[in-house]
């Protein structure tokens, strides 16, 4: 394998999507990375791609394919053939088609290897898990190999439940053509790996929510009336006893989502860990629900307040919530027309992002005001001298961010106050010939400002003062 392909196999091992890399290559116009782009679109093969795979963490930190990765997969094409397409976990801890951990009361690891064969029409058709361990020699074989339930994986959750000392392992399947996934609970005892136990869900996030020292299961399962077709759903703790799974406590999701479309753990601003469900509502819009442990039972505030809190954390798509600053507190996004910008047209529209946080008794905090440039990946606070007297354009010739001083009329508010660039390392040479200053970096992308030679302006800002306001979101 040459090297530029085998730069593109550690890329789609970490779960990126080639297609929308050569989209990103072609978006900043940088020659070096065509070359490389044009390769991915060569390795479409390699890989059971989707858009839904893409991650810029994962493009800036592709990791390097291990030894022990490859003895794994010498032993599995030995045991299946090589007529195989490594298949990726989208979501999760474990996003490699290669998931070693040790699954059995045994001391050594084990690998569960996720793939599907490329033959047409046979009866070896769709996904299939295979579990692996090593012999007496430290040889690595293949145990056993099951079907799957989906034709995509949505995560992989290994962790004991409760207090249980047995390790149980949770793989959740997805289908293209349904937004239900469905669970399986397998576990490998004896030397027989099986399936104990299966459930579906639309949410699923492993976190010890109650504070007691071990991992719940988090799920969110939603359900039609069949005499009315109203669709409702819950939020529930799962537990497993004698391999069965037994639903405990409970609370109602708001009935307004049409779809989850992203969820995280984190934490509270009181302290409490959470999960953050981002749903699609039926006429379009994000907005964030809130499920924590309190009172000895699940509580969700947004469907408890629901006149209150959600007008305050709906948004357009594509603004997530985030722990955007790293402080371990989720942050949930809510969006305004950014100054001079109040009656432009949807496809013109530029907001103004507010991150708030949750904060008892059924309120949320504002604690950042500011622009969220979602495609490069970075929010930038802005000073409260900036209030209604500084907006934002992009520049379409070179891709950037221009902050101007407002006069009035976006149109006639042409005095440039900074400029934001991101470049990669290859090309951040141009940049600071070109008078741009480095203002942070992360893997294999440089962020850049500009600032006018005349500073004279009040506005504009120190290099400290862009580099304390500036934030990259993953």
């Amino acid at each position: 394998m040459g090297r530029k392909r085998l730069e593109i196999f550690l890329c789609i091992e970490s779960g990126i999507c080639p297609v929308l890399f050569f989209v990103w290559c072609i978006r900043r116009d940088r020659l070096k990375n065509l070359k490389l782009a044009a390769v991915c679109l060569s390795c479409l093969t390699m890989t059971g791609c989707s858009a839904l795979n893409f991650s810029v963490e994962g493009l800036i930190n592709a990791p390097k394919l291990t030894s022990e990765q490859s003895e794994i997969h010498q032993a599995l094409i030995e045991s299946v053939g090589s007529n195989i397409t490594l298949k990726y976990p989208k979501n999760g801890e474990y996003r490699s088609a290669y998931v070693i951990a040790n699954i059995d009361d045994e001391p050594t690891d084990e690998a569960m290897v996720f793939y599907e064969y490329t033959s047409n029409g046979s009866e070896e058709d769709g996904l299939r898990v295979n579990i692996l361990d090593k012999d007496e020699k430290g040889k690595w074989y293949s145990v056993k190999e099951l079907a799957g339930a989906g034709t995509d994986i949505d995560q992989v959750i290994i962790s004991p439940m409760g207090n249980n000392n047995q390790t149980d392992v949770f793989v959740g399947y997805q289908n293209l053509t349904n937004d239900e996934k469905t669970m399986e609970i397998y576990s490998y005892t004896d030397g027989d790996f099986k399936r104990v136990a299966l459930d579906t869900y639309s949410v699923l996030e492993p976190l010890d929510i109650n504070n007691d020292g071990y991992i719940e299961l988090i799920t969110i399962q939603r359900s039609t009336n069949n005499d009315t077709g109203a669709v409702t759903a819950k939020a529930s703790m799962l537990n497993m006893k004698n391999n069965e799974i037994t639903r405990g406590e409970n609370v109602d999701m708001c009935d307004n989502v049409t779809s989850y479309v992203s969820s995280k753990t984190g934490m509270l601003d009181s302290g409490r860990r959470a999960i953050f469900i981002d749903g699609l509502t039926a006429d379009g819009k994000l907005q964030t629900e809130i499920i924590y442990y309190r009172y000895s039972g699940l509580q969700n505030p947004m469907q408890l307040r629901s006149e209150k809190l959600l007008p305050l954390c709906t948004r357009p798509v594509g603004y997530y919530s985030e722990d955007m600053d790293g402080d371990g507190d989720v942050e949930i996004p809510s969006t305004s027309p950014m100054v001079g910008y109040e009656n432009a047209v949807a496809d013109e529209m530029l907001y103004m992002t507010t991150w708030s946080v949750y904060e008892d008794f059924y309120d949320l905090k504002t604690k950042y005001t500011g622009y969220y440039a979602i495609s490069d990946g970075y929010f930038v606070t802005f000073p409260k001298r900036w209030n209604s007297s500084v907006t934002v354009k992009k520049d379409s010739d070179t891709n950037e961010l221009v902050f101007y001083k407002y006069t009035g009329d976006i149109n006639e508010s042409n005095e440039e106050i900074m400029r934001i660039a991101v470049s990669s390392k290859n090309d951040s040479e141009d940049y600071i010939s070109d008078g741009y200053e480095l203002i942070d970096s992360k893997g294999q992308l440089d962020y850049f400002v500009k600032l006018p030679l005349d500073r004279r302006e009040k506005l504009i800002p120190t290099i400290d003062e862009i580099q304390n306001n500036f934030y990259i979101i993953n």
